[in-house]
């Protein structure tokens, strides 16, 4: 039976005609790929230590003391950081590990998003804030290894989409002179247990 001249046409077909006669092919756009993501930026990392806040980045060289202090949190932390070169100041992620040497089992790590402030060669975290300090609380010491006075790994990395590289220097972690001494030392012998040290900080 022939359509009566003068009814309306169907909605789907006055669409699928207006489509047409633009040119538009709804499938192949809804089918075409996003562009392709940039790859990461290759990056050189200089590794160091922050002691307190307020203090520059120190750089480490392989075999140099690292300090290990208490943490606000509880604990005996390092406080690792690192030099980016050729960038501009940023926010990034960036992590670090403190690995046995005799194992390459991490003992403890870190990872979080810091502030960076530029340098002559490139960026640091901003000392301002020990929030952008990588915090390895090594003691209490889990682990089946003395942290005081041994050969440790220390890793850093970017952990952050835009950028990649790591760096690996070995260190050697010391407790920090002076009243809280003997406490650090405890809890950074191997096999902790609570209350091993004594009352909590």
């Amino acid at each position: 039976m022939s359509r009566r001249s003068g009814a309306p046409l169907p909605v789907a077909v006055m669409l699928l005609l207006s489509l047409t006669a633009c040119g538009e092919n709804p499938v192949k756009a809804a089918s075409e790929p996003d562009a392709a993501p940039l790859p990461p930026q290759a990056v050189v990392l200089l590794p160091g230590f922050f002691t307190y806040e307020g203090e520059p980045l120190q750089l480490l060289e392989d075999g140099d003391p690292v300090p290990v202090r208490l943490a606000a949190q509880g604990g005996y932390a390092m406080f690792a950081g690192a030099r980016i070169l050729d960038l501009e100041p940023s926010p990034v992620r960036m992590g670090a590990a403190l690995i046995d040497p005799t194992t390459d089992e991490t003992l403890v790590s870190d990872t979080r998003t810091i502030e960076t402030l530029a340098v002559p060669a490139g960026i640091e975290p901003d000392p301002q804030s020990n929030a952008n300090f990588l915090h390895l609380v090594a003691c209490p010491n889990y682990g089946t290894r003395m942290v005081h006075g041994l050969d440790w790994t220390l890793k850093i990395w970017m952990d952050d989409p835009r950028y990649e590289g790591s760096v690996t220097v070995r260190v050697v972690p010391k407790c920090n002179p002076g009243s809280r001494f003997l406490k650090c030392l405890c809890e950074c012998e191997p096999g902790y247990y609570f209350a091993k040290c004594g009352a909590a900080h």
